[in-house]
């Protein structure tokens, strides 16, 4: 092997690492900028609720729409990547100029969710592709580029100060940024393409006894840490105003939330290397 062939792995999956950590830094903006955002405008709170969770639906919109066409077997899925981090990017750069809480805001979230479908588990399609010996690294490797993104809102957030509109900007930009990097990365040698969709293996996440219980479980799992990972900022921070002025209160709410969502970055690519 070349040292450019060497060289290839690390270079690409430092891009890729990059990459999903700069798309994935829209995810949970419209919960870190909460506050300022009903600080300016009345929210109700059914529609604060909504701005988070239309991310969460929008997600598996898009994953199933994705999984029914074979779009990142169909196309090179570094472009799909890119394409759907650029979209993102404009998804969620509406929220500057829709009404807040409104219902365009909602949908525009909505929307970002769905387009990440495109970013995350692409994004793991190519990682996987550069190893078969360390394939638990490496997926662990990318979960941790999407927990360190999906903690970055917050950290955003915490820069801007009250100007919310400030960390979108930020963050459009960088998922922008993100669609340029994954392009510079290169596929490695394991990858494959997926064999085509069937809508009868659908039924053996209910008869195979082994699958349906991963799928309970990753359910379960998912429920709880999307709660957490949405509403650890605004929970933190009404507890802090018990004892401190709110704007100290938001500031070290964004940072409590940022650490404890950063902390499992960590732990993924240190449980990577046991996997």
């Amino acid at each position: 092997m070349n040292p450019q062939s060497k060289l290839a792995k690390p270079v690409s999956l430092a891009l890729l690492m990059l990459a999903e950590i700069a798309g994935m830094s829209l995810w949970f903006m419209s919960a870190a900028i909460l506050p300022d955002m009903v600080a300016e405008t009345a929210i109700s709170e059914f529609r604060q609720a909504a701005l988070s969770s239309a991310v969460q639906a929008g997600f598996v919109v898009g994953a199933i729409a994705s999984a029914v066409f074979g779009l990142p077997d169909r196309m090179d899925p570094r472009r799909l990547f890119a394409l759907c981090a650029i979209a993102a990017a404009l998804a969620n750069a509406a929220l500057l100029v829709v009404t807040p809480g409104g219902n365009l805001a909602i949908m525009a979230r909505f929307v970002t969710g769905a387009l990440l479908a495109g970013v995350y588990p692409v994004g793991l399609k190519i990682a996987v592709g550069w190893g078969q010996k360390d394939r638990g690294f490496l997926v662990g490797a990318l979960v941790g580029a999407l927990t360190f993104g999906s903690a970055a809102p917050h950290l955003l957030a915490l820069a801007g100060g009250a100007d919310w509109r400030w960390s979108v900007s930020i963050a459009s930009f960088a998922s922008i940024s993100g669609a340029f990097l994954c392009l510079a990365s290169t596929l490695g040698p394991f990858h494959a393409a997926a064999s085509r969709f069937d809508i009868r293996t659908i039924g053996v996440a209910w008869t195979n006894r082994k699958v349906r219980l991963a799928y309970a479980g990753y359910l379960g799992h998912m429920w709880e840490l999307y709660a957490m990972w949405a509403w650890i900022g605004l929970a933190a921070t009404v507890s802090f105003a018990m004892s401190m002025p709110e704007t100290e209160a938001i500031a070290l709410g964004r940072l409590l939330a940022f650490g404890a969502i950063a902390a499992g970055g960590v732990a993924c690519v240190i449980g990577g290397l046991f996997a």
